[in-house]
């Protein structure tokens, strides 16, 4: 439910909080006081376009907070898929600039308006005459269906089975859909693996090619260099080895004075013999090195394979060519088995369908026995609202192909007229007819679905006396199972309310300013009885206005 939402700056609105009961909250006030902007404060919640035109104050900011509690669970798994924290309250707040820049925050973290609008699906429903368009929507009319006909454990076994069906259809078109491009793609395809596989490519092996490469590129030098380091450190007549070798004699006679000449002494015994190690290491380096020509040839070549290929598929390493052989191995053989592949996918999608056509026929059962029930309560409310002549019949015709719910193809009909045709709702329901059915159909099935925040704005537009009155207990009823926002002209409505708050003007010196307030009881029979005669309101109307309250 809606628990608050704040304005500021915005329109002719200062600063504003208006607090909503979880049942029928009324909106009442004089044309032009401002009801319509609250409504498209809420509007920017949902996120519609933002203008720096609508500041109240062009020098400060906008800012626009709606707090929701106790909201769908769903709403939660939407939050955390698109990494949102979730909590007890959730928090959309909007921003405009006065530069113009719009943003958008969801429990404080940054939003774009897509998730918004998103997000504000499952907590806004928002009906304006002549812009209702969830009772012209088949995915919505439906789901009311199916609702009523509790069919949501069956449609979730039917549509995990239609996953399936959906992704072996689609291979199974892909497959069939090769053409003799696709054709000849296959052989160069097949080129390509051929030139990849007969290549034989190691993990590793470029590496160690590139090292013995140019070890072997450069045997004479070091031959060279390991001659050079033997002679000096260990052959030479004045090696390093025997001169350290010397000192560290002389230093031994003096070993026993002093830890520190003992220990230069063990140091320089050390290097001696890590100066042996070391022409030894120069030698052994010298006698494992040879000048091959051949073998160098042969790793040059190799290494030119492999820079070519890794040059030709656009790849820096081998890793990556043994995927790309892998790759291309997986379609090859896809191609390869294509008369197979697609015998089996064809088994399998019978079967898929075998199994779906009896969810679907389960499903198509459940909704007709609904059928009869939605049409008389809905018409009963219709006659109700002063549409006595008014009726919906629910259409149900069989679609050859299988569909995300089903089979069915339904639609709601309507008439408005003894011996008038029923048609679809859209081309021949007028605003007002539309509303009062909307209202109808929502009242209907309230009890089977969840449903958000309902927003009624002005629905009750060309609706007085008994017709008001009954629109208002069918409304009072509905806020009984869901939170609704009502901004209306009607007294007959305004009674019902839980909570009934007013819009009122305020001129200043310099401007207009809206203001909104609660009402108390005193207040709400005023307010009222203004609303059936006009201001100041008459005795009778007072005691009409009391008689609507129950006071």
């Amino acid at each position: 439910m809606l628990k608050s939402l704040t304005i500021e700056n915005y329109a002719i609105i200062e600063s504003v909080r208006l607090d909503f009961h979880d049942k029928l909250n009324i909106i009442t006030g004089e044309t032009g006081a401002g009801k319509s902007i609250i409504l498209g404060a809420l509007g920017l919640i949902m996120g519609q376009r933002a203008d720096s035109k609508v500041l109240f104050n062009k020098d400060k900011k906008c800012i626009i907070e709606a707090t929701f509690t106790g909201y769908p669970t769903s709403t939660n798994s939407l939050l955390e898929d698109n990494d949102y924290d979730t909590d007890p309250e959730l928090i959309i707040r909007r921003e405009i600039a006065p530069a113009g820049k719009s943003r958008a925050f969801v429990n404080d973290t940054p939003s774009k308006i897509d998730f918004l609008q998103k997000l504000s699906l499952e907590l806004l429903d928002v009906n304006q005459q002549l812009q209702i368009h969830d009772i012209v929507d088949k995915d919505f009319q439906i789901a009311i269906i199916d609702s009523l006909a509790k069919n949501d454990k069956t449609l979730n076994q039917y549509r995990s089975v239609y996953k399936q069906y959906r992704s072996k259809t689609k291979e199974l078109n892909d497959i069939e859909s090769i053409a003799t491009t696709q054709l000849k793609e296959l052989e160069f395809m097949k080129f390509q693996f051929s030139e990849l596989d007969k290549a034989a490519i190691e993990i590793k092996e470029q590496e160690q090619l590139e090292s013995e490469q140019e070890m072997l590129e450069k045997a004479d030098e070091f031959a060279s260099l390991s001659q050079e380091t033997n002679y000096l450190l260990i052959e030479s007549e004045n090696n390093v080895r025997d001169i350290l070798s010397s000192l560290g004699n002389k230093w031994a006679n003096y070993s026993h004075i002093n830890p520190e000449i003992e220990k230069l002494y063990a140091d320089l015994d050390a290097m001696v013999t890590t100066l042996e190690s070391l022409g030894s290491t120069a030698t052994d380096i010298a006698g494992d090195i040879e000048n091959n020509p051949v073998r160098l040839t042969e790793v040059s070549t190799r290494l030119d394979l492999l820079y070519s290929l890794q040059k030709k598929h656009g790849v820096q390493t081998l890793q990556d060519l043994l995927q790309i052989q892998s790759d291309l191995g997986q379609q090859v053989s896809g191609y390869s088995n294509r008369e197979e592949t697609i015998k089996t996918l064809k088994s399998e999608i019978t079967v898929l369908e075998k199994e779906l056509n009896t969810y679907a026929d389960k499903i198509s059962a459940s909704r007709k026995k609904v059928f009869p029930k939605l049409q008389k309560v809905v018409n009963t409310k219709l006659t109700d609202l002063s549409m006595a002549s008014a009726e919906i019949k629910i259409d149900c015709q069989r679609n050859p192909k299988l569909k995300a719910d089903g089979y069915d193809d339904i639609n709601i009909l309507f008439k408005s007229n003894k011996g008038s045709d029923f048609s679809p709702i859209k081309k021949v329901a007028s605003g007002g007819e539309m509303s009062r059915l909307m209202l109808s159909i929502k009242a209907s099935v309230a009890h089977a679905m969840a449903l958000p925040t309902m927003v009624f704005d002005e629905i009750d537009t060309g609706v007085s006396g008994d017709v008001a009155g009954k629109m208002g207990t069918i409304l009072r009823d509905l806020a009984d199972q869901h939170q609704l926002i009502c901004i209306t002209h009607s007294p007959q409505v305004s009674a019902m309310a839980s909570k009934h708050m007013f819009v009122y003007k305020e001129d200043t010196k310099s401007r207009t300013i809206t203001h909104v307030k609660v009402l108390t009881d005193a207040e709400r029979v005023t307010e009222i009885a203004t609303m059936l005669s006009g201001n100041p309101p008459s005795t009778f109307a007072l005691e009409n206005a009391k008689e609507l309250l129950g006071l």
